[in-house]
């Protein structure tokens, strides 16, 4: 964990894209009765995420961590010839050198404090049948094939078009026949590997230094990305990874869980890609395409509630020209293309990418609900019509390294994330970018922060429940967000935000309370830079509201570096000057701020409308990874991508609800 000064005073060729494709696609049982809705969901209001008393002030920590990285044990890292195992991602995490794919050693600089390896649920006993030497079809050509011992890439190419995307097409996939007819000799093999990952779980867990999930990938991919990352609380998980053969849809897997995690065995799951969703993500329908009623929003929601923002294949926050006009929301995007002119009549999907309309058309459009903004505004909308907000999602961040190396974010050590596809710098800079329209511009991933008392599972995960969580694109931004009506209108660098924040307010992931005053909130907000990271450049806040059923945003930089101010009508800081060379990549010193604050009051605000606000810190610019690999080479960065970024920070949402009595104080 990185501890600065100012923070002791207020305490992530073809089978690239098939890779990404699959990666896109990438509690002992109890006897008791299943919990009702009301059970799950009173979690929220449990002694345990709040204080009863308001002169509790808690004590917690920034701590940084990936909840999601594979290794040699989920199928497609296998297929890249990846033969790092649960045990190497976990030595690698808490900082000790490890021996990557084709013989690299590599070190974190800066060891993460928890991390959670999450294999592929699917293929779990495959992977275990055909790389275990003695089981019944380790000697069948399949198998033969699938461990492709001359590492030929041709076969792996071949075996993964042919023996895995189809049965991620297929609404309802069928195992490998080596599983037997009912699939029942994978599913026994699978548990047999679940076992064996909650061993070396256990063995890296060290409470109080080191923290260990348990957890997996639940990949479910039907006409579009919906996959889950399983982490449990503890070590008391069900006996089987519950995959998508088995439950096929989102709300299937969260009652599948219902029925076999019973205290002390408790879960959540974390979204992640919906950029690539399809519009699934977010469409306020489920997986049938019926409306949420409220039970079910409630029932999604109790073991639903963070979403990914960050990791190895893109941003997913926004989209410029897809219910945004943020400039910055063209950070890190999986496809490059921009959004079409809406006066285009048939536009060329290769050139621009097209709205899609409700039938998911013209064929390569693109669809708003993939983006967490959106995602947010929409659950405004859903909540005025079902009185329950199903989006109401906290951020973090993470990888989906299939290299077992957690948290290797650094942009100029960035070394490939997919085994022998990109572990050369010709085929990373080869590989950046893939033919057709959908353009792959991978990055290097992102972290998840959390506000805790300890570096314990119990702490840690109590965190991620309530909500007090932020992301970051990879490097150490310390980020702070609460929000009150009470806050004084003082100069922050004069207020004790930590004391202030939990007295008087709520901290990130949390509601503002009820009020019948016509007063707008204020929000209390410090970042820090992170450690070996750049200068902080501005503090934003985005607030989406909802007005007469109509969804609206606003961007508010609320404190700029360099004694500069915002405009006042705009609400954009001046540019302060910072640059990056890209001949050297050398950045400009003297330019932005170690730390930055502010107590902002929203000038715009209507106690009847619906809102959420969270905060986004941006650093100086900096070079992007594929930059650092070209300059190292002598030659220069793809013309497609950006050769510079702003690396960035988002806190988990604070929420107003004018109907509701919410007087949630999340201490």
């Amino acid at each position: 964990m990185l501890i600065t000064e100012s923070y002791l005073r207020f305490i992530q060729p073809t089978l690239l894209a098939l890779s990404l494709a699959f990666a896109v696609i990438g509690c002992s049982e109890q006897t008791s009765e299943s919990s009702t809705y009301e059970e799950k969901d009173s979690v929220k209001l449990s002694a345990e995420n709040r204080s009863d008393s308001p002169a509790t002030i808690p004590n917690r920590q920034a701590y940084f961590g990936d909840l999601h990285v594979h290794t040699s044990y989920s199928l497609d890292s296998y297929m890249t010839f990846v033969r790092s195992t649960p045990r190497d991602a976990y030595r690698f995490a808490r900082g000790e050198r490890v021996t990557l794919y084709g013989g690299r050693e590599k070190q974190l600089k800066n060891p993460l404090d928890f991390v959670a390896v999450t294999e592929h649920a699917e293929f779990l006993g495959e992977f275990a049948l055909c790389s275990s030497k003695g089981s019944i079809a380790y000697a069948t050509p399949l198998c033969i094939d699938y461990r492709n011992e001359k590492q030929d890439r041709k076969l792996a190419s071949d075996l993964f078009r042919d023996t895995m995307l189809p049965i991620f097409a297929a609404r309802t996939p069928q195992r490998w026949p080596i599983c037997g007819e009912d699939g029942g000799r994978c599913r026994n093999a699978a548990r047999n590997v679940w076992q064996e990952i909650q061993r070396v779980n256990e063995e890296f867990n060290s409470p109080g230094e080191f923290t260990t999930f348990i957890g997996y990938e639940w990949t479910g991919q039907f006409k579009g990305n919906r996959h889950r990352n399983v982490i449990f609380r503890n070590n008391k998980v069900p006996k089987t990874p519950w995959s998508q053969f088995e439950v096929p849809t989102p709300e299937q897997l969260w009652k599948k869980l219902d029925e076999e995690c019973h205290a002390p065995c408790e879960v959540i799951t974390i979204s992640h890609n919906s950029n690539q969703s399809k519009g699934q993500r977010f469409s306020g329908l489920n997986s049938d395409g019926a409306s949420l009623t409220q039970e079910e929003a409630e029932f999604r929601l109790a073991y639903e509630p963070l979403v990914e923002i960050i990791q190895q294949k893109g941003d997913s926050e926004c989209r410029l020209g897809l219910g945004t006009n943020d400039e910055s929301c063209g950070f890190q995007k999986f496809d490059l293309r921009p959004i079409c002119p809406q006066a285009s009549a048939n536009p060329d999907v290769k050139a621009c990418a097209p709205v899609c309309d409700e039938n998911g058309q013209p064929k390569g459009c693109v669809w708003e609900s993939d983006y967490v903004r959106n995602a947010l505004k929409i659950g405004l909308k859903l909540e005025e019509t079902i009185e329950t907000n199903p989006y109401k999602l906290g951020i973090i961040g993470s990888t989906d390294h299939h290299n077992a190396n957690p948290g290797d974010t650094e942009e100029d050590k960035y070394e490939g994330a997919h085994g022998y596809l990109d572990d050369r710098v010709e085929d990373r800079l080869k590989l950046a970018l893939a033919s057709g329209y959908k353009e792959l511009s991978r990055s290097a991933g992102g972290l998840a922060g959390v506000w805790a008392e300890e570096n314990t599972r119990d702490s840690i995960f109590t965190a991620l429940k309530r909500k007090e969580t932020f992301a970051t694109s990879g490097t150490r931004i310390l980020l702070r967000f609460f929000g009150g009506w009470n806050f004084p209108d003082s100069d922050p660098q004069n207020l004790d935000l930590n004391t202030l924040g939990y007295r008087n307010g709520v901290p990130m992931g949390g509601d503002l309370p009820a009020t019948s005053s016509d007063e707008s909130p204020r929000f209390l907000i410090w970042a820090s830079k992170g450690v070996d990271g750049q200068n902080l450049q501005r503090i934003q806040v985005i607030k989406g509201w909802l007005d007469n059923g109509e969804m609206h945003e606003r961007v508010y930089d609320v404190v700029c570096a360099d004694g500069l101010q915002p405009d006042a009508l705009s609400h954009q800081c001046p540019d302060n000057g910072a640059r990056v060379s890209i001949r050297d990549c050398s950045t400009s010193p003297d330019k932005g701020a170690s730390e930055l604050q502010a107590n902002w009051l929203d000038p715009d605000f209507e106690i009847d409308q619906r809102a959420f606000y969270y905060a986004r810190v941006l650093e100086n610019p900096s070079c992007r990874w594929s930059t650092f690999d070209a300059l190292r080479n002598n030659r220069l960065p793809p013309e497609q991508l950006d050769y510079w970024i702003q690396e960035r920070a988002w806190s988990s949402p604070i929420w107003h609800s004018p109907s509701e009595s919410n007087n949630q104080v999340n201490k």
